[in-house]
């Protein structure tokens, strides 16, 4: 999603602006596409936009639906994040004159002379850092058996555990004394 911020750089400073985006499914054709990048399926997220000193001040949550795979079973699940964001963005030209301004930080985004912010690089990067390193389907989930790799939540079992030959000469210690 873009956003022109014209309007509000030509407001006094300290002015606020409300954005709304909203898209389930995101279509992975459609302007929102670099979602799907961090795996996101649907996404809900309200922004404030406020004009500042320097450009335009982002803030806003964002509630999204992310398509993983649970890490233990691996089963395709949908882990819901939520997110709180804040960003400052520099304005390089002036809106009203078109002169340029003062060169902000190496590391700062920056408003393009399209006046325009794609928002999809921010709320990517920030459903990213939100999303867990290892999802899972639910909390008790017992995953893969180690042994033959079916799933322990739908054919709980086990398997007899092999006995390394080098180690047999072991076991008969436990006949030395079989009063204990």
């Amino acid at each position: 999603m873009k956003i022109n911020v014209a309007p509000l750089l030509k407001q006094p400073v300290g002015t606020q602006t409300d954005y709304e985006l909203t898209e389930s499914p995101i279509d992975p054709r459609g302007e929102n596409a670099g979602l799907t990048e961090a795996g996101a399926t649907s996404i809900d997220a309200n922004i404030v936009a406020t004009h500042t000193n320097p450009g335009v001040y982002l803030e806003g949550d964002a509630r999204a639906t992310i398509a993983e795979q649970c890490s233990r079973c691996l089963r395709l699940i949908e882990t819901p994040v939520e997110t709180h964001f804040a960003e400052q963005y520099y304005s390089t030209i002036d809106v009203a004159s078109g002169d340029p301004k003062d060169e902000p930080p190496p590391d700062a985004k920056r408003i393009g002379s399209d006046f325009r912010i794609d928002l999809t690089p921010l709320l990517r990067e920030e459903l990213l850092l939100a999303t867990p390193l290892a999802p899972l389907c639910k909390p008790d989930c017992k995953g893969l058996c180690l042994v033959c790799g079916r799933d322990l939540n739908e054919e709980p079992h086990d398997h007899d555990a092999s006995v390394d030959e080098r180690w047999s000469e072991l076991s008969k210690l436990k006949e030395f004394r079989p009063e204990r």
